[in-house]
């Protein structure tokens, strides 16, 4: 199915068909990103109270994952929720659950997330990203193959042409991932730390898709062309758009 379309009165329908961004999967040979579900919200509440900061300095915006797993439940789903009806076609916001492959290509353990989004996307065409991975699984490349995943699928299937990022100028491991993928440092902003309570220098990163240092695996990708029908970006749209602003 490429074209979103929903039959009345019929229950039959999967869950991808009626909200086709659970039905966006991204396969790279270690992981498999895709939407973040209800029922993955236990494994998510584990994964982030587990542990993320390997070191004494939080490089969130706030410091959300310091708090109780009970807060962790209470403030974040509800975060995750308020995402949903940010959908396209020029504001979109995709939380992508990170999951180890397992041999046979199915999803083993939830251990981070890779978030994708944008604005005014029908113009600019730019996507920004920010991830997480719990501490114990970090040192072993999944932070660059999710982030690398992510971006084959926004410049090979989504139609981006330029990525963006950013890290606190001391966050080494995010820095080395950026750098590593093609992306170049195109200005610094002034910002507070997760806390509040001092100035912290972020970098900011812009990649276009031709810079883009492809490692040398490809990703299998599943449920985009209902995606992007859904979200009022598939070549039929964007064709209608067009012709309506000439």
């Amino acid at each position: 199915m490429t074209e979103f379309r929903v039959d009345r009165d019929n229950p039959a329908h999967t869950l991808p068909e009626v909200w086709p961004p659970f039905g966006l999967r991204i396969e790279s040979p270690r992981l498999v990103l895709r939407q973040v579900r209800e029922t993955d919200f236990p494994a998510y509440v584990a994964a982030a109270s587990s542990g993320i900061m390997a070191t004494g300095r939080n490089s969130f915006a706030s410091p959300w994952d310091e708090n109780s797993p009970e807060d962790i439940a209470k403030n974040s789903l509800t975060w995750l929720w308020s995402k949903r009806p940010s959908i396209g076609p020029n504001s979109w916001y995709l939380m992508l659950a990170v999951f180890i492959r397992n041999e046979d290509g199915s999803e083993g353990q939830l251990i981070g997330m890779q978030d994708v989004w944008a604005e005014k996307y029908r113009v600019l065409r730019t996507v920004e990203s920010a991830s997480w991975l719990r501490a114990d699984t970090q040192g072993k490349g999944y932070g660059k193959e999710q982030r690398a995943a992510m971006l084959m699928w926004a410049f090979d299937h989504f139609g981006a042409e330029f990525a963006e990022s950013g890290a606190f100028d001391w966050n080494e491991p995010s820095k080395r991932v950026s750098e590593a993928l093609g992306y170049f440092q195109c200005g610094t902003h002034r910002v507070t730390d997760a806390h509040g309570k001092q100035a912290e220098w972020e970098i900011r990163y812009r990649m276009a898709n031709n810079d883009f240092l492809r490692p040398s695996w490809t990703v299998t990708v599943e449920g985009n062309e209902l995606l992007r029908d859904f979200m009022l970006l598939s070549p039929r749209h964007l064709a209608e758009h067009d012709a309506g602003n000439s």
